[in-house]
């Protein structure tokens, strides 16, 4: 339609209204940038140790997300205690599972550390004067 001729062999007016008046307007340089993603790190160099509790702990989350919140619309919604506190106590299952997924791997964290504690993660900490031991607690 737009740019076409019509039957005269004209274009239409709005569109030689917006051809002058991108030829009048300004001109601005579009800047490029560069791929965030190009400064990111090799996923297959991050440690096991790290990576499978993180897995895990994004998938127990999901479940308990989606069964806390489809047990609670069952419930509220139809009355339906069978599948909707099924759907329920999975949910907060599985939050449990969340909680001790991460809670167990801070503990082997600060054990790490405890054992190798002259290395040099442990004196970039600071001085040691024990304000931020209890930070994440």
């Amino acid at each position: 339609m737009l740019g076409e001729d019509d039957d005269d062999g004209e274009l239409f007016a709005l569109e030689r209204q917006s051809s002058a008046a991108e030829e009048r307007g300004p001109r601005v340089e579009i800047p490029s940038v560069g791929d965030p993603s190009d400064s990111l790190p090799d996923p297959s160099t991050v440690d096991p140790a790290i990576q499978r509790p993180f897995l895990a702990a994004v998938v127990y989350a999901n479940v308990a997300l989606l069964g806390i919140s489809l047990g609670l619309m069952l419930v509220g919604f139809r009355g339906d205690w069978r599948f909707g506190g099924t759907a329920l106590v999975v949910g907060v299952l599985a939050g449990i599972r969340v909680y001790q997924t991460v809670r167990a791997f801070k503990q082997r964290k600060r054990d790490e550390d405890d054992d190798g504690g002259d290395d040099a993660d442990t004196a970039e900490r600071g001085s040691g004067d024990g304000e931020d031991a209890n930070a994440d607690e």
